[in-house]
């Protein structure tokens, strides 16, 4: 009798150290703050789209996991840190960080810094030295209402088709030029978008001081603006294409009332400013 009741409490005894490890185990998988995950950088591309190269000064499209809590980020030039550069992002979510090349920043890796780690040396970025500033745009002639024609270069209205309401309620006029001739801000005012679309392939609108906007559409590239940046009538947008649903290269372009695009404004013809704007032959 004393043997089995001893047999017993050994049992007991063996099931409550079990149960012990078994509340101990559980409690360290889920007791306590979990570490956040590291940050990483799988991939580089400048607005204009290339993947390893971009110009000081452009924007910078950093892609990866965990980047939303991103501080800086850290271009490494060569070997030591004496030509490290670090600058703040322009906006970071947890997939992507825009940030702009800062001037003084030499090829080399580039690394994200969050608030509580930082991610380990990503891609190679090869920084293009800025090039010299083009020839500015001459100042709007009176009466034109403040605008730069926004093709610069040779080009044409197209037809009846290409026009404002058109056979395909045509929101805007289409302006038919030679791929690459580039394409500026037709007026002074701050980026509200600059995206991609399957239908207006690259573009940017902003949006004037009047609350009226403008659409650019088509663009070879991604916009070389970004999204709350200000721009001064006649800066540098991109350049003619055809991307998204284009047959031939060409600007499509769109006026707008205040308070602007699918802001509640509504469209305008724009040729007459068009006109307007266009340079004297």
């Amino acid at each position: 009798m004393v043997r089995i009741v001893n047999r017993c409490c050994a049992v007991l005894v063996a099931l409550a150290v079990m149960s012990v490890g078994t509340a101990g185990a559980h409690e360290s998988r889920t007791g306590g703050a979990s570490a956040e995950a590291r940050p990483e950088v799988t991939q580089l591309r400048c607005t204009t789209g290339d993947q390893e190269a971009c110009t000081e000064g452009e924007p910078l499209r950093v892609a990866g996991e965990n980047l939303g809590k991103t501080e800086s980020i850290l271009f490494l030039g060569g070997p030591g840190r004496r030509d490290d550069r670090r600058t703040r992002p322009i906006a970071a979510s947890p997939h992507r960080v825009l940030v702009r090349v800062p001037s003084a920043a030499r090829t080399g890796r580039v690394r994200v810094i969050a608030r509580h780690a930082a991610s380990s040396a990503g891609p190679r970025l090869r920084v293009l030295a800025k090039a010299s500033q083009p020839a500015p745009v001459p100042a709007p002639a009176p009466g034109t209402g403040g605008g730069v024609f926004p093709v610069q270069g040779g080009h044409n209205f197209g037809s009846a088709t290409n026009a404002f309401g058109g056979p395909r309620d045509h929101k805007g006029q289409d302006i038919f030029a030679k791929c690459g001739t580039p394409i500026v801000a037709a007026l002074s005012g701050e980026v509200t978008l600059a995206k991609f679309h399957d239908r207006a392939g690259n573009y940017a609108v902003i949006k004037a001081d009047d609350g009226t906007s403008q659409a650019y559409m088509h663009m070879q590239s991604p916009a070389s603006v970004v999204r709350r940046q200000r721009v001064v009538a006649g800066q540098a947008l991109g350049r003619v294409g055809d991307t998204g649903r284009a047959s031939g290269c060409h600007l499509h372009f769109e006026l707008w009332t205040a308070p602007g695009w699918y802001e509640g404004g509504r469209p305008v013809d724009p040729l007459s400013a068009l006109q307007g704007w266009a340079p004297a032959n």
